[in-house]
């Protein structure tokens, strides 16, 4: 019925954008500026496909409500109740749609070995684009308001747009209803020209990252791919893949989260920080600190903590670490990669807090050497996860096979030949702008704030011409869509 709408296709930023913006500014001071921009989100997410509105706007609709009756000013006697049925009913919607086909499926050779002829029924539905983000945006707002945190919202309308955003809707950052629902809420005037440029600057470097770096590492990936299957792993393919792959997940994510949050700067809306050079952190904490940060934020205050966090003694601790973990891994995705993922990122959180390992490190070595090879450390052990990341479970064994050879076998050179030209060709840029954020403790799209209108220009030529000649010429879906 529709062409889906992504940040990367013509039809989004030639004619839906513009078009939308439009609208926002000939109705903006109005009390229908917000219904308008619900309308354009509910047909941005529309254009996936019609039905996935339903449970969409069943989890809006169903929690505002939820929220009216167990606020602090009401005198419902079952807020508990109610509160724990709206968790338990959102979070089946996601396990049904996300996570049933998958369950149903590898049940059914169980079932059979053990004698029960019971033939589970396959639903032939698509995951809901963003599902896993939606979800999280309203279980973060009635839990706020039943823990006495934030006042239920007294405007559906606000609330619906709140959720449906389309530049955070599909794959997030994931936002929280206290940061989130009062600037959709509040009169915005115009942005001003420094705004403008702001906007624009988000979306330029976003769309490169997208389609020049990260497209075209993603296809260095898919090269990789056979010298990865089982039986007949190359020496350093594992390796080459981890490094292709972990240039392509981080541009191609923190390219959305850019062009996310320029698009919502259009409407004088700020979304929160999603990455922060997260590939020059010295240990697991620190990486999680930097890498999808709105996620791992989330995990820490809905999860881990209501677990018990660190107070309860330190094998507790490190079991609230295991479990978040694991629950982080299974949200991406219905996969075993994704829960060998999830596991391993809650072992090194685990090791590195019983083992000392960063601290080791430091005192061996002394400070900047020290740091520098803790840094180095932790990327790797950060590539080796990306390994499980992107593997099936038929790629698992290959995914294990290929970890000693990464250091104990000699490399097949012309492997290494053939892909390192293009991985250097499109990762040294995002490694030099990385470098300079890091040295800056910012984002590599906060410094150009401080550099003249001739280096600016500059840049904005240099990205025009990237992408004319070495940008992916097909669109490629953004990878956390699938989430």
């Amino acid at each position: 019925m529709f062409q889906q709408l992504t940040f990367n296709s013509f039809p989004f930023l030639l004619f839906f954008l513009p078009g939308v913006y439009l609208g926002y500014r000939l109705l903006l001071g109005t009390r229908w500026v917000n219904l308008w921009l619900c309308l354009a989100s509910l047909y941005f997410y529309a254009t996936s496909g019609v039905y996935y509105l339903i449970p969409l706007l069943f989890t809006c609709i169903f929690d505002y409500f939820v929220g009216q009756k167990i606020g602090p000013d009401t005198n419902f006697p079952y807020k508990r109740v109610l509160f724990v049925a709206s968790v338990s009913i959102q979070i089946g919607l996601l396990s049904f749609f996300k996570y049933y086909d998958w369950l149903a499926a590898g049940l059914q050779p169980f079932l059979s070995r053990v004698g029960l002829a019971l033939a589970l029924p396959i639903f032939p539905f698509i995951l809901p684009p963003g599902i896993s983000f939606y979800t999280f945006h309203t279980i973060s707002y009635t839990a706020d308001i039943y823990r006495g945190r934030f006042k239920p919202h007294n405007r559906l309308i606000d609330y619906i747009t709140f959720v449906t955003l389309f530049p955070q809707l599909v794959a997030g950052p994931i936002a929280r209803a206290a940061d989130l629902l009062p600037q959709v809420a509040a009169r915005r005037p115009p942005i001003s020209w420094p705004q403008w440029e702001t906007c624009i600057w988000l979306i330029a470097w976003g769309l490169c990252k997208k389609i020049v770096m990260a497209d075209n590492l993603g296809r260095l990936v898919t090269l990789l791919e056979p010298h990865l299957a089982p039986g007949s792993v190359s020496p350093g393919a594992g390796l080459l893949f981890a490094y292709c792959f972990a240039g392509q997940i981080y541009c191609d994510f923190s390219a959305y989260t850019d062009i996310a949050r320029g698009v919502a700067k259009l409407f004088n809306i700020e979304l929160t920080r999603n990455f922060l050079t997260p590939y020059f952190s010295s240990s697991p904490t620190e990486f999680w600190r930097r890498w999808h940060i709105s996620l791992s934020t989330w995990l820490r205050d809905y999860l881990y903590i209501p677990l018990g966090g660190d107070r309860h003694g330190r094998l507790k601790t490190l079991r609230n670490l295991g479990i978040t973990m694991f629950l982080g891994g299974l949200w991406h995705g219905a996969g075993v990669g994704f829960i060998v993922w999830g596991l391993y990122h809650g072992l090194l959180l685990v090791a590195y807090r019983v083992l000392l390992i960063e601290e080791r490190i430091l005192r061996a070595l002394g400070g900047r050497l020290g740091k520098a090879v803790a840094v180095i450390l932790m990327f790797h052990l950060v590539c080796i996860g990306w390994i499980f990341f992107r593997a099936t479970a038929s790629e698992l064994l290959p995914a294990f096979q290929s970890i000693p050879l990464l250091v104990g076998n000699a490399p097949d050179w012309r492997l290494v030949i053939d892909i390192g030209w293009g991985m250097v060709l499109f990762g040294a840029p995002v490694v030099i702008t990385e470098v300079l954020a890091y040295r800056s403790d910012a984002e590599f799209v906060d410094l150009y704030k401080g550099w003249s209108w001739p280096v600016r220009s500059i840049l904005y030529v240099c990205i025009f011409y990237a992408i004319v000649f070495f940008g992916a010429r097909q669109q490629n879906e953004f990878i956390y869509f699938q989430f």
